[in-house]
């Protein structure tokens, strides 16, 4: 597992990640959005440290 982003280095992230997405943060909306952010990542590890087998994982039968 790698070092935890420092602060800086996530607001840097959300800035490019912004501007992939046609948007052009501020650097005041950054700072407003970092504390959800990071609680998104937060959930996103909590999700993936929860080990279930491959047949645990939902089916959905599609239907042409």
């Amino acid at each position: 597992m790698s070092a935890p982003m420092t602060d800086a280095e996530l607001k840097q992230l959300m800035k490019q990640l912004s501007r992939v997405a046609g948007l052009d943060l501020s650097d005041e909306r950054v700072d407003r959005d970092l504390a959800a952010y990071k609680g998104h990542l937060a959930a996103i590890d909590k999700i993936r440290s929860i080990g279930l087998p491959i047949e645990a994982e939902p089916f959905v039968p599609l239907k042409r």
